[in-house]
């Protein structure tokens, strides 16, 4: 949590100690699980299988919640995600938000950079697609400039890769600016910790809509969230893009 220090001395002098300081990221499982009932009828006259669909719609839902409580989790239950992590930088727009700059994007990297905290070779941005098309329609210096702050190829900003996922929210409140604002995120992502107790279970249980003809699937995951070092992450948390 605090490195070491190095100083030069005299010639014949002693070099100083130093004590680096460490924490603890501590992590507990948290369920995460979902279920439908099948009837009988319907698997049996399903082709292609109605249990195989549901079973791959199922697990894909899970792994959405999954990229969704990274992201902006804090709720009760979840995971904390990047956004709702304590410490992380922060640039902000104006008192209700404002449309996308070039300068917010920058800041973003600033806020990283400055702590020391890109801490390996995997920083990106992250967003939502309502953003990208704000960055892609919005001049990067002045009103009449040809060159937009997101411009070919579309999938980079800054030099870093720009990942998009409708899970960055789009959803936030800034001052009279009313659930509507939108996040990008910036960070290294190697210092997001994903930990899984064990793989997916996926149960089938005939017993309990037994007597109805109904067969269960039961998905569960116990997973946790830490962000190892919140200064290798900062979030602009009030981007209006319409």
């Amino acid at each position: 949590s605090a490195g070491g220090t190095a100083a030069f001395v005299g010639e014949g002098s002693a070099v100083a100690e130093v004590n680096q300081t460490f924490a603890q990221v501590t992590m507990a499982p948290k369920t995460l699980g979902t279920f439908t009932d099948l009837s009988r009828k319907l698997i049996y006259q399903s082709d292609p299988s109605a249990e195989a669909v549901i079973r791959d719609d199922l697990l894909a839902a899970v792994a959405a919640k999954i990229e969704d409580v990274a992201i902006e989790g804090g709720g009760s239950n979840e995971p904390t995600g990047i956004t709702q992590t304590s410490g992380i930088g922060s640039v902000a727009i104006g008192t209700n938000g404002g449309a996308p700059t070039w300068a917010s994007v920058t800041a973003l990297v600033k806020e990283v950079e400055q702590d020391n905290a890109a801490l390996s070779n995997s920083q990106a941005f992250l967003t939502n697609p309502k953003v990208k098309h704000k960055l892609a329609g919005t001049a990067k210096v002045g009103s009449s400039d040809s060159v937009m702050v997101l411009d070919a190829p579309w999938n980079e900003l800054y030099g870093y890769p720009m990942g998009i996922t409708t899970h960055t929210p789009s959803d936030l409140t800034k001052g009279s600016t009313s659930g509507t604002c939108s996040a990008m995120i910036f960070g290294d992502f190697a210092q997001m910790m994903i930990d899984f107790w064990s793989a997916t279970d996926v149960l089938v249980d005939p017993y309990t809509g037994g007597p109805k003809g109904y067969i269960r699937i039961l998905v569960h995951q116990d997973l946790d969230v830490a962000i190892r070092h919140a200064q290798s992450f900062a979030a602009c948390l009030d981007y209006t893009t319409t």
